[in-house]
C-alpha cells in the first residue's frame, strides 16, 4: 500500500474510531498530502478492542507529517471557464482529469474500506456531515467514497442540490455550494439510479425543475399592450446578417476565411483574433452608448430604472459563440449582437409601450403608434437592427422582455450593435430570482460533451478487456 493509501485508510480508522469532533481536524487539504512513517495503522481484527485503538490513536496522529502535495492532481474542482481558451481544450482537460482519477481513486476506494468496510462506512458518514453542515468539501474524497457507497453519495448531493436551490437561493448557501459542490467532478460519476446517465443529468433535472416552478408565477401574467409588437430584423438581409460585420456596421474581419488555409486557422481567428477585436472595441464604445441610451429615456414623463450592463466578458463571448452560433457563417462571433447592452425596466407595460416608441423615433424608425410622449430629435449616431419582442402573441411563459437591437455610431467613428432591454418590474424579479438556476442550465453544453466522451471510453476499455 502506498503512504498515501496508509494515511488515508489511518485517517479514515481514527474517523470511525472517535467522536464527530476531531473530524474536522481532519478536513481538507487531502490525505495525499500526508504520509505516514513506520508505526503501522491499528489492525482492523473485531479483536482489536476498543481501548486499545484509543490508546494508540495519538500515537497514529503523530505519525502524520505535512508533505508537499502531489503534481499529478493539481486540483479538485472543474476548470472553469476561460477567456484563454476555447470550450474544446476545457472540455478535454476535464475528461482526462476525470479518467485519471478514476483510475487512481479505484485503489484509495479499496484502502478505504480495508477489511471489514467499516473505513467506508466512516467516510461516508463524514461525507454527509460536512455537506448538511455546509463546510469546506474536498471534491475527490467524494469521488473516492463514491467508488464504495455510490447510491448513499449521489442521494447525499443531490438531497444538497434541492435545498439549496429552492426559492428563495440564499447568497451564502448558494456561493458555498458553487464553490464546494458544484464545481466537483463527482458530477462525472454514473447515476445508479438511473442506468446509462450520469449524477449530472439529475442536476440539471433540478434547476429546470426549480425555473418551472419559479415560471408558474409569471406565466399567467398578460401583457396585451405589447403583443402586438412585431418581431423583425431591420438590416438588409434578413436574420443571418443582423452580425457585426454587416456592411452597414462595418466591423470586417481583417481577414479572409479561405486565406487562412486550415479550418483549425479559421476557427482560432475567429475565436480569438477577431472576437479580440470585437471585445475591445466594445470597451471602447461602451461609454458613450450607454450615456446615448440613458438620455433617450431619460426624457420621458416618468423615467424608467436605467442600468448599464458592463461589456460582455471575453470568455462569456467565446462560450455563448460556440454554443449558440457554432453553425453560423464566419465569423461566428459576429453573430454576438449584444456585447454592449443595457436593460430599462418599467413599472406597467404601458410605461414600457411608451419607451419603445421613444427609443425607435429616437432612432429615426417610427412606429404605427406615433412617437412617445417624451420624443424629441432624431438622433443620427442611432438606427434599429433588429426587435426581439418576447411578449408578441401573448405565447411564451416565463421570463419575457422587448429587445431592441440598435447600431451605435460613436463619436471616434467606430459602429457597433448593442442591445436595449426594455423589461417590466415583476419579469425583472422573477429573473433575479431564477439567476443561478440558470447559470447551471448554461453549463449543459459542456457537461454533455464532458459525459458523452467519458461514456466513449468506458465503452472502449469494456470492449478491450
Amino acid at each position: 500500500m502506498s503512504a498515501a493509501g496508509v494515511a488515508l485508510s489511518t485517517l479514515l480508522l481514527l474517523f470511525s474510531l472517535e467522536s464527530a469532533a476531531p473530524l474536522k481536524a481532519f478536513a481538507p487539504p487531502p490525505p495525499s498530502h500526508y504520509s505516514a512513517t513506520r508505526t503501522r495503522p491499528p489492525s482492523h481484527s473485531p479483536r482489536f478492542c476498543r481501548a486499545s485503538r484509543l490508546a494508540v490513536a495519538p500515537a497514529l496522529r503523530s505519525t502524520l507529517r505535512p508533505q508537499p502535495p502531489p503534481p499529478l492532481m493539481p486540483s479538485s474542482t472543474i476548470p472553469p471557464a476561460s477567456s484563454e481558451r476555447p470550450l474544446s481544450e476545457r472540455v478535454a482537460e476535464t475528461v482526462r482529469t476525470v479518467l485519471d482519477r478514476k483510475r487512481m481513486f479505484g485503489k484509495y476506494s479499496r484502502d478505504i474500506a480495508g477489511k471489514t468496510g467499516l473505513g467506508a462506512l466512516a467516510a461516508l458518514a463524514y461525507v454527509r456531515n460536512v455537506i448538511e453542515q455546509r463546510e469546506e468539501v474536498w471534491g475527490d474524497l467524494l469521488m473516492i467514497v463514491m467508488n464504495n457507497k455510490p447510491a448513499p453519495v449521489e442521494q447525499a448531493l443531490l438531497d444538497c442540490t434541492r435545498q439549496v436551490l429552492s426559492a428563495p437561493i440564499d447568497p451564502d448557501e448558494w456561493v458555498w455550494f458553487r464553490n464546494n459542490i458544484l464545481s466537483t467532478y463527482a458530477w462525472f460519476a454514473p447515476s445508479s439510479s438511473r442506468p446509462g446517465s450520469f449524477v449530472y443529468d439529475h442536476l440539471l433535472e433540478i434547476a429546470r425543475e426549480k425555473i418551472a416552478e419559479q415560471a408558474l408565477e409569471v406565466d399567467d401574467m398578460a401583457f396585451p399592450a405589447l403583443a402586438g409588437i412585431k418581431s423583425e430584423v431591420f438590416l438588409p438581409g434578413g436574420q443571418d446578417e443582423c452580425r457585426q460585420d454587416h456592411r452597414l456596421v462595418g466591423m470586417f474581419p481583417d481577414m479572409r476565411e479561405q486565406l487562412l488555409g486550415t479550418r483549425e486557422n479559421a476557427r482560432y481567428y475567429d475565436l480569438n483574433v477577431y472576437l479580440s477585436k470585437l471585445v475591445c472595441m466594445s470597451q471602447v464604445v461602451n461609454p458613450e452608448f450607454q450615456s446615448c441610451m440613458y438620455n433617450v429615456f431619460a426624457s420621458l414623463p416618468e423615467p424608467p430604472t436605467f442600468d448599464s450592463g458592463p461589456p460582455k466578458s471575453l470568455a462569456r463571448c467565446r462560450a455563448k459563440a460556440q454554443v449558440e452560433y457554432a453553425d453560423m457563417g464566419w465569423p461566428t462571433t459576429a453573430h454576438l449582437i449584444d456585447t454592449i447592452r443595457c436593460t430599462v425596466t418599467f413599472d406597467t407595460e404601458e410605461k414600457l409601450l411608451e419607451g419603445y416608441l421613444q427609443l425607435m423615433c429616437a432612432a429615426g424608425c417610427p412606429t404605427a403608434w406615433g412617437c412617445g410622449p417624451g420624443a424629441g430629435a432624431v438622433d443620427p449616431r442611432l438606427s434599429v437592427a433588429r426587435v426581439k419582442n418576447g411578449f408578441e402573441g401573448g405565447r411564451k411563459k416565463g421570463y419575457k422582455d422587448l429587445k431592441v437591437n440598435v447600431v451605435f455610431l460613436s463619436e471616434r467613428g467606430f459602429a457597433m450593435v448593442g442591445e436595449v432591454a426594455l423589461v417590466v418590474g415583476s419579469l425583472v424579479r422573477y429573473k433575479e430570482a431564477t439567476h443561478e438556476l440558470y447559470e447551471i442550465v448554461r453549463e449543459e453544453d459542456f457537461f454533455r460533451q464532458v459525459t458523452k466522451a467519458i461514456a466513449a471510453s468506458d465503452k472502449k476499455g469494456e470492449a478491450a478487456g
